[in-house]
């Protein structure tokens, strides 16, 4: 009898009142609904550290897609102005930010070899752990 209930679409064996089994209406475990908000977690980080590597490159990659003769000007240029600006008496005391920020750019190139980098060397912030 209790058989024929359950296939017409009774309430399954028992008495009702412990948690269905056999609903399609159950939710998710406690361990399953921890699980799923760590992959979730898991998965948004992930994407956000490659949404910000990606932005931080941006400007190696700019760089990379400018012609030989473009990326000769524009460092040549940047290189002057750092001169103008952060050599001499002056020095990196009066625009610190300013040069360093020219002296990192600086160091993208292929084009700044050792003695472009001991030039620059003084403006660049003191490597960090």
């Amino acid at each position: 009898m209790r058989l024929i209930g359950m296939m017409t679409g009774g309430t399954p064996p028992g008495d009702g009142e412990e948690e269905n089994v056999f609903s399609r209406a159950r939710g998710p475990s406690p361990e399953e609904q921890r699980t799923r908000k760590a992959v979730l977690l898991g998965l948004v980080l992930l994407l956000l550290v490659s949404v910000w590597l990606y932005v931080r490159g941006g400007e190696n990659r700019a760089l990379n897609a400018l012609s030989p003769m473009q990326r000769a000007s524009l460092f040549q240029e940047t290189r002057d102005s750092f001169r103008e600006m952060c050599t001499g008496d002056a020095g990196t005391r009066r625009f610190p930010k300013r040069c360093a920020q020219m002296a990192e750019f600086l160091t993208r190139f292929t084009e700044c070899d050792a003695p472009c980098r001991e030039e620059i060397a003084p403006a660049l912030p003191p490597p960090s752990r």
